[in-house]
């Protein structure tokens, strides 16, 4: 991408591909969840938000879980589609599933939530004791509608409407640095490369914990 700005005072020129920062996030979340479930090899697992938008590319992680038979991974969304096994409201869990999982995985669901604040308490309700949840969502990311799109979390929000749920959260951090170009009257081309330095953005941000 090649910026060329004109500006009264002088000509700015910015010749050189748009990239952000090379990012490290602190905390590896995704690993820590990983290792986890290969230790605690958990019985039963919610997967919510699976229902395929692109028919060529599966939105579950229903593989890394070999051990679990298939009655007992639920893969839920809100809609009928191909990886569905349940179509429900995650605000609104069946009753009968309290206490229910020892695994519970929502990958780009929570920014489509009206109220997740409601939703990760349901995710305690269903969670066993013990039991486990990783979320990934978005802290800046483009409006995309599946079927709505409301919300945007720093890693301290998505670790606060959990921990008020009564989870502990265990890990979470960032992951997918962006780059924001805002139109240069808000940020001028000059400082750019600074302003998104010193006020980062990422496509992701990541939680896992457990139920006490």
């Amino acid at each position: 991408m090649l910026w060329k700005s004109a500006r009264k005072e002088k000509q700015i020129v910015i010749q050189k591909p748009l990239r952000p920062d090379p990012f490290e996030p602190e905390t590896d979340v995704a690993g820590h969840f990983r290792r986890h479930i290969a230790t605690h090899r958990p019985k039963a697992v919610l997967e919510v938000g699976t229902r395929r938008t692109d028919p060529s590319r599966k939105t579950h992680r229903r593989d890394s879980f070999p051990w679990v038979p298939d009655a007992d991974y639920l893969r839920l969304d809100i809609r009928d589609g191909l990886d569905v096994d349940v179509i429900g409201d995650i605000h609104a869990l069946p009753s009968e599933w309290s206490g229910r999982f020892e695994c519970f995985i929502a990958d780009a669901v929570f920014e489509h939530l009206e109220r997740p604040w409601i939703a990760a308490k349901e995710v305690a309700r269903i969670l066993a004791p013990g039991g486990c949840f990783f979320i990934v969502t978005h802290q800046c990311y483009p409006l995309h509608g599946h079927p709505s799109d409301f919300f945007r979390f720093s890693k301290e929000a998505l670790r606060l409407i959990f921990e008020d749920a009564g989870l502990s959260v265990a890990s979470s951090d960032y992951g997918l640095r962006c780059m924001i170009v805002p139109p240069e009257s808000v940020v001028p081309p000059e400082i750019l490369e600074t302003w998104n330095r010193e006020y980062p953005s990422f496509a992701h941000v990541k939680a896992f914990g457990v139920k006490p």
